[in-house]
């Protein structure tokens, strides 16, 4: 209050006991003049003027002061509600915001119910939360600048916000006050510009470090001071220490060589005098006594004779300078090599001019280098005649290695030639292979007479060098082994990858009993992989031959399919077990799963015959759209366990018919009980599930109908019966005459019903 408490309740008393006091002793100084009832009547009325008008003033004050604290409280609502920043007042416990002003709704994005529904904690991103109930635990009596924050909107945007807070009673009760103030623009900008700070002395760095690399320095001079500023990546290519006290200018003219530091300042005296471009390379020496190769580049950057200042660069071409040497020293090394080759060697530019010719081709040509150097190569071989020329032009258009064996008119000898694309054109090297045509022209036709007696027995010979790990085949292993000519590696370990795994170990066992006991003849029956996962039954015959040391050396033998043989005698086993099932489609598989025989009712069902699916799983290519994964999982866990099992399937055929089958499998096992796959028998039962389709069709239909005759068909016939008796209690024509059309709409109705049963049962008719 204005006045205060304690101050209104001393001045009531002081005036009170004044009151009473004063009033008390001039009642007392009448009292001789007036009488007993009058002196009373006297007493009671001051008591009673008293009590009223201090009443009166006490109302009057507490009024004015009431008045004040509503307006000072106005005041200070107005200036939360309208304060352009967001503010709002949580309570500490709960942090449940109580209180929120308008520029926090418009800032926010949430209405204020939504506001008042939350706490501190929800407007702001999860992983804030134990620094928000930190920080709130903090906060003292006075101001709290908490710094910037991150808050979330209603939309999931964050902004950055300054807060400020203080503690204030609301509602008797302590509370927190909080101010927002949007600082989001400032933080981007503030984060852009470090970024783009970092950025530029990322790019700084790299430039310093390109220049590093690539040896490059800058350097800035004022004649008219004798003065240099050299980048810091001179010092560290000019091998000059930072703490020298002497001028750099001084300094570096002393690091020139004596006799290249005349050539220095006089090109640098040319540019001062004459702004001739400064383009030297000289040599200095460097702290550590090395020899380095300096190129210097300037130009006159600006001022006047007085000002004048040149701008350079300086580069280290040490490398330069070495590699120029180390390419001359390999040029003459690669001309004393050309001269010392047996072949013939001349190099053509892109015109095919010759520019570099070895001794072995002036010798086979005859003529001197000064002869051929600069010359066209169609000088030398006329064009008509130089059956090579192609084999140039390719190498040098394409960019190709090419090669080539031709007879030469020009020399009259057989020649094998390979042209190399160069930077320059084209180098060609060539050589006189006629005694070695003749040899190869024998061998020819021995290795000849050797195949067409191979290709008698169809066997496939080999010969082995043991020592070397190299195999040689006859041209009837393409007959017996699905494969490429290319795609044939010569030695053991490729071809004891073709052989079975379950052979192997015998195989290999067989041939290191022959060698340890000496003897030369080896024989082996064994599986051998034909492609596409089709093994087929070999002999493989061989004989061993042992050196001087008695160590095997070299294997000579033939490999002789016996499949046919082998797998007749296995069929006839199973064709004993299902000759009472030839009707149905029958599938063997191996224990891989794979595909090893199905019989004629199987072909002639899915239009896929062994020689396609042979070593394929069945899965693979009798599955289809309507296939379940779950079942064919389901049937590989049963195969696994190796049980005995039936089950209704969809198949598809080659030509992807889906087909029903009940099919049944069941295990097979040889003679020493090991599992050799599944057979599996199948029926064809698609007419059966399209009954049962049919049957479940009419069921359906069936099943609609009679909910239409017994639901339906009710709802129009109770109409007419409440209509019917409705005209029967109509008192004149005019009420029937209303009900006639309502009849005549339910009557309607009732005969498309009947219409719509009728098509239904037209339709289980055609089902039938």
């Amino acid at each position: 209050m204005r006045y205060g408490a304690f101050r209104i309740a001393v001045v009531y008393l002081v005036i009170s006991l004044l009151w009473i006091t004063f009033s008390d002793h001039i009642l007392f100084f009448f009292q001789h003049r007036l009488s007993a009832d009058q002196i009373l009547t006297i007493s009671s009325g001051k008591g009673y003027f008293f009590v009223i008008v201090t009443a009166l003033l006490l109302f009057a004050i507490i009024r004015s002061d009431d008045r004040k604290l509503k307006q000072s409280e106005q005041q200070y609502r107005s200036m939360y509600e309208s304060n352009p920043n967001p503010m709002w007042i949580y309570e500490p416990s709960k942090l449940r915001i109580i209180s929120v002003n308008d520029a926090a709704i418009a800032a926010y994005g949430y209405s204020k119910n939504e506001f008042l529904k939350k706490t501190i904690l929800e407007i702001r991103p999860p992983e804030d939360a134990e620094k928000v109930i930190a920080s709130a635990a903090r906060l003292e009596n006075s101001i709290n600048n908490s710094g910037i924050w991150r808050h979330l909107k209603k939309d999931g945007t964050i902004i950055y916000v300054s807060i400020t807070s203080h503690k204030i009673s609301f509602n008797g009760q302590s509370h927190v006050m909080v101010l927002a103030r949007d600082m989001t623009e400032t933080i981007l900008f503030e984060k852009k510009l470090e970024n783009i700070n970092k950025d530029l002395q990322e790019e700084k760095r790299k430039l310093s470090e390109t220049q590093l690399i690539s040896r490059i320095g800058g350097w800035d001079f004022f004649p008219g001071e004798q003065k240099l500023v050299w980048s810091d990546e001179i010092y560290e290519i000019a091998g000059i220490l930072k703490e020298d006290f002497r001028k750099p200018f001084d300094l570096y003219l002393e690091h020139i060589f004596p006799e290249d530091r005349a050539m220095m300042i006089n090109a640098l005296n040319d540019l001062i005098a004459n702004g001739k471009l400064l383009d030297v390379t000289h040599r200095i020496t460097g702290i550590d006594g090395s020899t380095r190769y300096i190129r210097q580049l300037a130009k006159i950057d600006s001022g006047s004779p007085e000002t004048l200042k040149i701008t350079g660069s300086l580069q280290d071409i040490t490398e330069l300078k070495m590699l120029k040497e180390e390419r001359d020293r390999y040029q003459l090394s690669f001309e004393s090599t050309l001269n010392s080759m047996s072949d013939a060697f001349f190099a053509l530019n892109r015109e095919l001019i010759i520019i570099r010719t070895n001794e072995a081709f002036r010798i086979l040509t005859g003529r001197d280098s000064n002869d051929i150097i600069g010359r066209s190569i169609f000088d030398l071989f006329s064009k008509e005649q130089n059956v090579f020329y192609p084999v140039y032009q390719k190498a040098l258009e394409d960019r190709v290695i090419c090669e080539k064996e031709d007879y030469s008119l020009v020399l009259n000898k057989w020649i094998k030639l390979a042209a190399y694309p160069t930077d320059e054109g084209v180098a060609v090297y060539f050589t006189d292979i006629s005694e070695q045509r003749s040899k190869d022209a024998r061998l020819k036709e021995a290795v000849e007479r050797y195949e067409l007696v191979a290709q008698a027995t169809r066997d496939v010979v080999y010969d082995m060098n043991m020592l070397q790990d190299h195999l040689i085949y006859n041209t009837s292993l393409t007959h017996l082994i699905n494969v490429l000519p290319e795609n044939i590696k010569y030695n053991l370990e490729w071809w004891r990858g073709l052989i079975h795994p379950d052979d192997l170990a015998d195989v290999v066992r067989g041939q290191e009993l022959i060698i340890r006991e000496g003897r030369t003849n080896w024989e082996c029956e064994y599986r051998l992989n034909c492609g596409n996962g089709i093994y087929k039954y070999i002999i493989d015959q061989g004989y061993f031959v042992y050196d001087e040391q008695k160590r095997a050396i070299r294997l000579i033998g033939a490999v002789r399919d016996i499949d046919a043989l082998k797998r007749s005698v296995h069929e006839n086993r199973q064709l004993a077990d299902m000759i009472t099932r030839v009707n149905n489609m029958i599938i063997v598989t191996d224990p891989y799963r794979r595909v090893r025989w199905v019989n004629k009712a199987f072909e002639d069902m899915t239009g896929y015959n062994l020689g396609e699916i042979g070593g394929k799983v069945p899965a693979g290519f009798l599955s289809g759209p309507e296939s379940s994964e779950d079942m064919l999982t389901a049937l590989r866990v049963k195969q696994e366990l190796l049980e005995v099992f039936s089950l209704d399937v969809i198949i598809y055929t080659k030509e992807r018919v889906p087909l029903w089958i009940s099919a049944e499998f069941t295990p097979s096992y040889d003679e020493s009980k090991k599992f050799q796959g599944y057979v599996t028998v199948c029926q064809n039962i698609t007419f059966r599930k399209e009954k049962e389709a049919e049957t479940k069709r009419q069921h359906d239909l069936l099943r609609k109908i009679a909910w239409m005759s017994s639901h339906e068909i009710r709802r129009p016939v109770a109409t007419i019966l409440g209509l019917v008796d409705l005209m029967n209690q109509a008192e004149d024509e005019a009420e029937r005459n209303e009900i006639l059309p309502l009849l005549n709409r339910c009557a309607t109705e009732m005969d498309q019903m009947v219409h719509e049963i009728n098509n239904e049962i037209k339709n289980v008719e055609e089902l039938h």
